[in-house]
């Protein structure tokens, strides 16, 4: 019995002499109005020991959760990082204040008033505990500079609301888009982002106006070829770099494989069948997106000609011929994308849509240019669980006719004609966003087919499209 009241003499002892080594003053915490949500404690605390300590953990039964905060500058940028430790150097202090170091305490269990005292535990890694006394203290409106100090503590902790809310929404695995919708969105600032994109579309002969066109309605226009079917691979790099919150860089290139199955309709050789094909890298796409804010940004994207609009293969007789338009893998013109995006990220589910218009300039080197058009694009997401997300979407795309005339072109099948290419196209999508477990990185799959076409005709028309993409954030 002696020893062990002798034991905890020595342990009250040595209490007294660690919590004596570290001292916390000037201590007061924020009060903010009826039901926020979060508060800001603030203090002096000085370690007069000779050795570091390590602030690890703080606890109090008036909140929920304690977390220390520092105020950072990022860019143009004021943000908040919460910090997992603190080390207090040896005879030093730190100081906990307003844009620099302070606590952010969460879920008050009851409303701080003026002048209540609160106490708050402070944790050391060494296993050493320090309790010290908040006073909640009100800020005087009078003066300018508490007023202006006031502003800065809302919008700081608005800021830290809004970032707690995107972290938490990154790892939902319909945070992003769903992988056949074609524009990105914004990252936190400094991140890269690399990705990789398998697109395949099959197409059919032939759609006029909102019906089929058969063989004999396309020889009856003169033409002695039709095109039966058409598929068309795509390979997707691309690349993104955060300049800042607000700004976004991206890059994207593809390489392309089409193949078009031919049939002749009139001479000695009808109903011959021939296969032409065509392969290469495609035009290169330099992108930037704006935030216009926590829901929505704006693309502007250059297109530069760096694929080739002049393909060619051997015809039926062997010859080697240019291919048609829609064989070509370039366009040779500079093109702009104009885009506008939105989503909206609930508890259980998500939704979003995108508006895109493409502008073509100029004419390439053969005398022509590929239409102008218009894209729009809506989904809705669900989340199956923490990996898997469903979605359900539709597109709808007009474009324009293909303007002026190729240097090359030929008359013997209705794939050469400039006015059979203009269309407005419907497609009903579904999709599924996959989040690889503790990590950055993502895999979506999405599938669609029209639900509703009327074309200027006869021309080859898509069966379905796939997608399916890779990407990850670093």
């Amino acid at each position: 019995m002696k020893n062990l009241v002798k034991i905890l003499i020595i342990i009250s002892i040595y209490t007294s002499a660690s919590a004596s080594e570290l001292v916390v003053e000037n201590s007061y915490i924020r009060m903010m109005p009826p039901n926020a949500k979060m508060t800001a404690g603030y203090f002096i605390i000085s370690n007069k020991s000779d050795e570091d300590m390590t602030l690890l953990n703080l606890k109090s039964d008036k909140f929920k959760s304690i977390e220390i905060h520092n105020t950072i500058k990022d860019g143009d940028v004021m943000k908040m990082v919460k910090q997992n430790s603190l080390v207090i150097p040896a005879k030093s202090q730190i100081e906990f204040k307003p844009m620099s170091y302070h606590l952010m305490l969460m879920g008050p269990t009851e409303d701080m008033l003026e002048n209540k005292k609160i106490n708050i535990i402070f944790e050391f890694i060494n296993g050493k505990k320090l309790s010290a006394v908040f006073l909640v203290k009100k800020m005087q409106k009078g003066k300018n500079h508490d007023h202006s100090h006031h502003k800065k503590m809302k919008h700081k902790m608005s800021m830290m609301k809004h970032n707690m809310g995107m972290m938490k929404n990154m790892k939902r695995p319909d945070y992003v888009y769903p992988v056949g919708v074609k524009g990105g969105k914004n990252m936190m600032a400094k991140k890269i982002m690399f990705g990789y994109k398998y697109g395949v579309m099959e197409m059919d002969c032939c759609k006029d106006g909102t019906s089929s066109a058969t063989e004999s309605f396309i020889q009856g226009l003169g033409y002695s070829m039709t095109p039966l079917d058409m598929t068309m691979d795509m390979h997707m790099f691309s690349a993104m770099y955060a300049y800042s919150n607000k700004l976004s860089l991206m890059a994207m290139i593809p390489y392309i494989e089409k193949e078009m199955e031919m049939k002749m309709l009139t001479g000695m050789m009808a109903g011959k069948l021939h296969k032409t094909s065509s392969r290469g890298f495609g035009d290169l796409s330099i992108a930037g997106l704006y935030k216009l804010s926590n829901n929505s940004n704006l693309k502007l994207a250059l297109s530069i000609p760096t694929g080739e609009y002049d393909e060619k293969d051997h015809n039926m007789s062997g010859v080697l011929k240019t291919l048609p338009y829609p064989m070509q893998i370039g366009s040779g013109t500079y093109d702009l994308t104009l885009g506008y995006s939105f989503q909206e990220i609930f508890d259980d589910w998500s939704y979003g849509f995108q508006a895109n218009i493409l502008k073509r300039f100029d004419y390439n080197s053969e005398g022509w240019k590929y239409g102008d058009s218009r894209e729009a694009s809506a989904w809705v997401a669900k989340p199956i669980n923490n990996l898997f997300s469903l979605s359900f979407g539709l597109d709808i795309e007009h474009k324009d006719n293909i303007k002026g005339r190729s240097s090359n072109r030929m008359t013997n099948t209705p794939t050469w004609n400039e006015y059979f290419h203009s269309h407005l196209r419907v497609t009903s999508n579904i999709g599924i966003n996959f989040k690889l477990p503790k990590s950055n990185s993502r895999i979506g799959f999405q599938c669609g087919t029209p639900i509703y076409y009327d074309v200027n005709g006869p021309q080859m028309d898509p069966d379905f499209k796939c997608n399916i993409g890779f990407s990850k954030m670093m």
